[in-house]
This record gives C-alpha cells, structure tokens and sequence, in this order.
C-alpha cells in the first residue's frame, strides 16, 4: 500500500509542467470509479500542483508590486 502521508514535490516542474500535469490528473479523477482508492493520491497530487501554481502566483505577485511603485 502506499504511504498517501508522502509529500509530493513539484517544485522541480515548470509553470507549463504544472499545468499540464493538472490536466492530466483531472483527466485520471475522472476516469476514476467514486470511491475508488486511486483517487486519494490523485487528489494529493492535485493539490500539491494547486499550492506550487499559487504560491508562484503569490511571489509573482509581490515581485511586480514591489518594483511597480519605484519608477513612478
């Protein structure tokens, strides 16, 4: 059985990769039988690629709006 308490590291993947990987894991969710237990690690996974694409929001975020205010 796998160890669904594994952390699931994206960090690697490029903006393209990570998006890419989403689609493919929806595609997997729903392909998937509810109830089924393939779904737990799929979801897992999700989320990992969800927390990876907002937290690069974020910096993106913060980066442009701390530069934005210096040259006007």
């Amino acid at each position: 059985m796998h160890d669904l308490r594994r952390i699931h590291d994206v960090s690697g993947l490029t903006v393209g990769e990570l998006e890419r990987a989403r689609r493919d894991l929806q595609v997997s969710l729903s392909l998937a039988w509810p109830g089924s237990p393939v779904r737990e690690p799929i979801l897992a996974e999700m989320s990992a690629v969800d927390r990876e694409l907002a937290e690069r929001t974020r910096n993106e975020d913060q980066t442009q709006g701390s530069t934005h205010g210096q040259g006007c």
